[in-house]
């Protein structure tokens, strides 16, 4: 798809413009991992009134994607080995379930102390 049309570029489809044999300069190594940390920042961040529940779910949807080809790309287009990004994102998505149900037990318990 050309650079330009209007399917081009979306928020996680991300096609990279990379020429085989080359290596990515350093700006370019750069962007690819600020797109990459905002994936991150989208799935796991604070709740801000700035991160909609739109964009959440889209970044968690791609980041458990992992046979994504855009997942891949994106991954070795940022330097980094599609699996540890994988690795990490599973850790992320584990440290968020064991906060959630802490969360929530300690709700139950302070309701029970009544």
């Amino acid at each position: 798809m050309p650079i330009g049309s209007p399917g081009s570029i979306s928020r996680f489809a991300i096609k990279a413009l990379s020429i085989e044999n080359t290596q990515p300069n350093n700006s370019e190594l750069r962007l690819w991992r600020a797109v990459l940390g905002q994936v991150f920042y989208d799935a796991f961040g604070p709740e801000r009134y700035d991160t909609l529940p739109k964009a959440r779910k889209e970044a968690t949807e791609f980041l458990k994607d992992y046979e994504n080809q855009d997942f891949k790309l994106l991954c070795e287009n940022a330097g980094f080995d599609p699996e540890y990004i994988r690795r990490m994102a599973r850790k992320k998505f584990m440290e968020k379930f064991v906060s959630s149900i802490s969360k929530l037990s300690t709700k139950v318990r302070s309701k029970n102390d009544w």
